[in-house]
């Protein structure tokens, strides 16, 4: 855990959301603002210098909800009115979750994890792993105006899956009924058990627990420091990608510069869609799921871009392309701030964010799936519940997109 929480222990869990409502910075409202006028900074050796620590956080949602329509910007005063409903979500991860302070917040999450969901066997037990402290935070991102972090396509949603990623995922589900998620070994993916992180490009949006990224550069490299503990090593300008056969769980990048942008593309990635645990979602990253890629794996290709916006900000944007299981590929942005923390002189390092809850937990799991198979059972029918409404409303969106103009073509 970062070093900023230990300092924190004694006081957090009482300490109210207000604490972290100061005003903070917007961006995002005017993309092109200023830039013209802002020239980066340059490292000794001449390129442009994107190094520090920076909070990788965002409150802007992946896909834009409905009620913005065709808008990419909302309003100064729809941001303070969505910040004062909660929606921000300060120090939880869970939307429902709302409270005035971090105890209630607990003892609201804990009492909906142990009544069941309504309408479908189980409990709810995710979202329940961690009390509110674990995800507090002393510090407040900077605010953007944007509706979603997709600006392609225009509408602010993720592509449709196409027709073979649709049969893949349905044809995982049936070969998953009457099992469970801890029949085997198996059945637990290496990152839930924090063997890898293969989350490219979800992992370089931190959450409250792993927020802060760390830029360092060299000449014919830039490296980024990951709190799960890998550095992310990016060879700029360097000769072309390993063969295609030799494949990386966060798989071969190559930089270049184009003006003071850096342009990071990267291939050769794992295919991960076995590797998904089903508690997860679907195999193919459709909710930007930390754990596992956009795509396949096989057939994805990252193309990223950095570009230093002003003294303070990072515009970071990335492009995920995999015909296989998009119908089209899509755009995001983000920006990233200069760590406060970090700025204020309270921390000179990233401390590895290491989790090991299965490194003794597996044998836990199978044993419990083992001693009550019934209940592990519901579990099981309760997630799958929530994916089939998920395969539902994606089948929707691909026959409404093979329907349209861009999809006969």
């Amino acid at each position: 855990m970062r070093n900023r929480l230990i300092v924190l222990t004694g006081i957090l869990a009482f300490v109210t959301t207000a604490a972290w409502l100061t005003p903070a910075p917007l961006a995002g409202q005017s993309p092109d603002a200023d830039r013209a006028a802002y020239t980066a900074p340059r490292t000794p050796w001449g390129d442009p210098d994107l190094q520090g620590m920076w909070d990788t956080r965002t409150y802007t949602p992946l896909e834009r909800p409905a009620e913005f329509g065709s808008r990419e910007f909302m309003t100064e005063e729809e941001a303070a009115e969505r910040e004062r409903l909660g929606l921000r979500r300060v120090v939880s991860d869970d939307d429902d979750a709302i409270a005035e302070n971090l105890v209630e917040q607990d003892i609201q999450r804990y009492a909906r994890a142990d009544r069941p969901d309504e309408g479908q066997p189980g409990y709810r037990l995710a979202g329940a792993e961690y009390n509110a402290f674990w995800s507090a935070d002393p510090t407040t991102p900077g605010v953007s105006l944007r509706t979603s972090q997709i600006i392609d396509p225009p509408d602010g949603q993720m592509p449709p899956l196409t027709r073979a990623a649709m049969e893949t995922w349905e044809a995982r589900e049936e070969a998953r009924r009457g099992r469970s998620q801890g029949d085997d070994w198996e059945d637990r993916g290496l990152s839930e058990r924090c063997i890898v992180r293969n989350g490219l490009p979800g992992e370089m949006m931190g959450n409250t627990q792993q927020p802060t990224k760390e830029i360092v550069q060299t000449p014919g490299y830039v490296s980024i420091v990951m709190p799960y503990g890998y550095v992310r090593i990016i060879p700029v300008h360097q000769p072309a990608p390993i063969g295609a056969a030799i494949k990386q769980w966060n798989g071969d990048p190559r930089g270049h510069w184009d003006g003071d942008s850096l342009v990071v593309e990267t291939t050769n990635f794992k295919n991960t869609v076995n590797n998904v645990v089903p508690g997860h979602g679907g195999p193919f990253g459709g909710s930007a799921h930390v754990h596992y890629y956009p795509g396949t794996g096989e057939t994805f290709r990252l193309v990223e871009r950095f570009t230093r916006i002003d003294a303070e900000t990072l515009e970071y944007r990335y492009t995920v392309d995999d015909p296989e299981v998009f119908v089209r590929p899509w755009t995001a942005v983000n920006y990233f701030n200069l760590d406060s923390w970090t700025v204020e002189g309270n921390q000179d390092r990233l401390f590895e964010y290491a989790c090991h809850e299965h490194n003794y937990g597996m044998v836990g799991a199978i044993r419990g799936a083992r001693v009550d198979r019934e209940w592990a059972l519901d579990e099981a029918r309760r997630e799958q519940a929530v994916r089939e409404r998920e395969i539902e409303e994606k089948w929707e969106r691909l026959l409404a997109w093979e329907e349209s103009a861009e999809g006969r073509r």
